[in-house]
């Protein structure tokens, strides 16, 4: 099974959509541990370190998978269980320095891995149910959560090991129903912190010190929300995910209510005005900066990892 995909998507001129060019398939390391193992079942985070090395959180195989620039397969880390470098659902991940962050959101804990796979400990997080983490400045992390209040916080961790956060309370979302305020988050190179909410087409901007900035939305969007709020649990998603690159620039990828479901790629400027948008060529769950100019983003089923050129 052929697990990433290399292709090129070219820049397009302004509010134009990208367009992909070509594929060509990369096979696993033909190594007797590069068969199950290097295949990937259920995607649910993808990280990659300074030398592109690509780690996937795979949620069916109970475990943490990591793959060169190129695709082959290198290792992996879990299995099923509740012990040290053991998944019940492994999720989102981050690698900050030599460190791989894994969240466990059924499980409100995060496991510390360095980069070699080898288990180095973990911490509850405590304060309402994690939906994201993503590295904050060279050593830390920033954890994003929500609870039955409606009101979502953002823990920033000054180390990647845990240790006593800094809270920040995010805005009231509005909504009477708790899930809208699950978001994803993002931080700058300067420290401003991003939020973009699963839910609402919304992007808030935080200062580093945690007070507000401003929000922007995405004009473009298929449906407006609903104009009542009854409480009932939202269905339609708007940002999957929000990435920031080294310029400052906000990626959003958009969820079922934008104009390509799961594939349009929002780039915006650091104050939310919209640059560009690139389209990938079939939907998907999760994307991540990798090298310059490069964008990985997982397809719809979960199962494979496509690296597109954003050049």
């Amino acid at each position: 099974m052929n697990v990433l995909l290399v292709a090129l998507l070219l820049a397009a001129p302004w509010d134009v959509s990208g367009v992909a060019v070509g594929e060509e398939p990369l096979a696993p390391a033909k190594t007797p541990a590069a068969g199950r193992d290097a295949s990937l079942y259920s995607i649910a985070g993808i990280a990659l370190d300074c030398r592109s090395n690509v780690y996937v959180s795979d949620l069916l195989d109970y475990s943490v998978k990591k793959f060169d620039r190129r695709g082959a397969f290198i290792g992996k880390v879990g299995r099923r269980g509740n012990g040290p470098g053991e998944f019940r659902s492994p999720g989102l991940s981050a690698v900050v320095g030599e460190r791989l962050i894994v969240l466990e959101r059924e499980k409100r804990r995060i496991q510390v891995f360095d980069t070699r796979l080898r288990y180095a400990g973990e911490f509850a997080v405590q304060g309402g149910m994690p939906v994201d983490v993503v590295p904050d400045g060279r050593r830390g992390i920033a954890v994003a959560l929500y609870n039955d209040t409606s009101r979502a916080m953002v823990l920033r961790y000054g180390d990647a090991e845990g240790g006593s956060p800094r809270r920040i309370l995010l805005r009231p979302t509005g909504r009477v129903h708790p899930l809208y305020a699950a978001g994803r988050i993002a931080v700058a190179c300067d420290g401003t912190l991003v939020v973009a909410y699963l839910f609402m087409n919304r992007v808030d901007l935080y200062t580093p010190e945690g007070k507000y900035r401003g929000c922007f939305s995405i004009g473009n969007m298929t449906r407006p929300e609903r104009d009542v709020d009854d409480g009932r649990l939202p269905e339609e998603t708007y940002f999957r995910k929000v990435l920031v690159d080294a310029a400052g620039n906000i990626l959003l990828l958009g969820g079922s209510q934008s104009p390509h479901p799961g594939r349009d790629i929002f780039l915006c400027g650091k104050d939310g005005s919209l640059l560009r948008t690139f389209v990938l060529p079939s939907r998907s769950r999760l994307i991540a900066l990798g090298e310059p100019g490069a964008l990985y983003a997982t397809d719809e089923t979960g199962t494979i990892v496509e690296k597109y050129s954003l050049r």
